[in-house]
């Protein structure tokens, strides 16, 4: 796995709806299907807040401090 120091998952640097990121996550580590994408996503975003800067942003998004980036 390709690691740096801002990205351990070495996924690739762009935006993703919430959806795609889920599914990222999926294939990334063989995840079974009993949870959907978007929960599977949020759960991880909670965890590792980093990654929050990798989501697509709704027009009424409110930022969160942990993230960084916005």
């Amino acid at each position: 796995m390709k690691e740096n120091g801002n990205n351990p998952l070495g996924i690739e640097n762009k935006l993703y709806t919430i959806e795609e990121f889920g599914s990222v996550l999926r294939n990334k580590f063989a995840a079974d299907s009993f949870i959907s994408d978007v929960m599977l996503a949020e759960l991880f975003l909670t965890k590792y807040p980093i990654y929050s800067c990798n989501i697509k942003k709704s027009n009424n998004h409110i930022s969160q401090k942990s993230c960084g980036c916005c």
